[in-house]
């Protein structure tokens, strides 16, 4: 699951933009989190000087977004699994996995 703080708070700043006037811009479109990302300045164009954690964690979600959302690979194995009868569901890790959910 993906959570995405940037886009709720773009929206509040809009709403915020437009409540200083008066009025909400109406001509404006709402922006999403890669926009915000795309116009955000580098760590070196903005004069910081990020740790080595922070330069690892950066690495990290450069790869991330360079991975599909859905490993379509594994979407077709499971399709052909269920489709030829041969798909296993282990009903104590299902369960398992939802009481988790609830802690």
């Amino acid at each position: 699951m993906v959570i995405d703080f940037n886009a709720s708070n773009s929206a509040s700043r809009s709403a915020q933009s437009g409540a200083a006037n008066g009025k909400p811009d109406a001509t404006k479109a709402p922006r999403t989190a890669e926009q915000n990302v795309a116009e955000k300045p580098t760590a070196a164009e903005a004069g910081v000087k990020l740790s080595s954690q922070a330069q690892q964690l950066q690495a990290i979600e450069e790869r991330l977004r360079d991975l599909p959302e859905v490993d379509s690979e594994r979407v077709s194995r499971i399709r052909q699994a269920i489709s030829d009868g041969s798909y296993q569901t282990d009903s104590a890790r299902i369960a398992d996995k939802l009481l988790a959910l609830e802690e």
